[in-house]
Parts: C-alpha cells; structure tokens; sequence
C-alpha cells in the first residue's frame, strides 16, 4: 500500500532499506510484486475494519483469503489499523499493519502481513521498530508477528518474534543511527 507519510522523520522502511538486497530479482517482477502486495494490504486492512473495499482480483485472492481465515479464527479484536505513528525521543516514524488483540491473550499484538513466501531477517528489526512504536504511543503489547501469507489460500504462517525483541530492536536502533551517519541527519 503507499503511504503518505506525513512526519519529516525516516520511515522504518527507509531505515531498513540499505538491508534489503532485491538486487537479483529483475524490475518487472519487483514492481508487480510490490503493486500486489499493496493490493493484499489495502483488502486486508478495510477486512479488519469492516469496510467496504474493490474486488478482489484472481491474482491475490489466495493471499486475502489465507488472511481471512486466519482473521476468523484467531483476531478477538482491532484497535488499530495503518496507524502512522512516530517516536520523536527517538526520531522515527512507521505504519503499523494492525495492532490487535489474538484470542485469549490478555494484551495487544503487532502484526505485519506479509506476502513473500520466505522469512526475512530485517522483519525482526522492523517488527521491534514497530512495537517500540506502538508502546510509546499508549499500547501495551505483548506479541509482534508477521502474518505470511498463503497465496494459495492455505493456512497463514505466524512468525512470532517476542524472544528476540531486545536484540532485534538494537539492530533496528543500529541502523537509525548509521542512517542517520550517512543521510547528514
């Protein structure tokens, strides 16, 4: 999904960016991928808030589907979708998926849906991003996640990364910093 980012503070996005080595996959591919994913996003989110949104196309209806029926069986409830949030202490922004609530659990979660069929290890460092986000703004979280996407519409795959989240946000911090170094910030 695009994003207007209406903070002057690096996104969590273009901190990571320098990480993420799409060098090998040729152009068109890379665009039609990130144009779907933006699709998948954009249906995943109107899904959690229960609004209206366009048709669901062959292409993703595999992956929106995937969600849905992990949504059914495991969201008990939404506090927020899309949120852009920010930390000015630390001197970031981010979009956030959805803060939510899974059944059963006393706190909230964060979950960033995820269409790539292969875990990346920037994820870690953007989900402790993201949850640092959201607990600064007011939400107590007990959970961070990417939710990967079947695009068959089998079943989700959860990646929880709560066990690793001091060493991942300090990779995260990490960054900012040498972003920061390198951008003249």
């Amino acid at each position: 999904m695009a994003y207007h980012k209406s903070s002057n503070l690096p996104s969590v996005t273009q901190v990571l960016s320098p990480f993420v080595d799409y060098s090998r996959v040729p152009e068109h591919i890379l665009s039609m991928a990130s144009e779907r994913g933006s699709r998948v996003h954009a249906v995943c989110a109107a899904n959690l808030l229960g609004v209206w949104h366009q048709p669901v196309t062959e292409e993703i209806a595999g992956y929106v589907e995937s969600f849905r029926r992990w949504a059914d069986l495991a969201v008990e409830s939404v506090s927020a979708v899309e949120p852009e949030m920010e930390d000015a202490a630390l001197g970031y922004c981010g979009h956030i998926d959805a803060i939510l609530r899974i059944k059963g659990d006393g706190c909230e979660s964060v979950a960033d849906i995820k269409t790539p069929a292969v875990c990346m290890l920037t994820w870690r460092a953007q989900l402790a991003a993201y949850r640092n986000l959201a607990e600064v703004n007011g939400h107590t979280i007990s959970r961070v996640f990417s939710l990967r996407l079947d695009k068959d519409g089998g079943r989700a795959k959860v990646d929880e990364y709560t066990g690793t989240v001091r060493a991942d946000f300090a990779a995260f911090l990490s960054a900012l910093n040498a972003y920061r170094y390198f951008k003249g910030d």
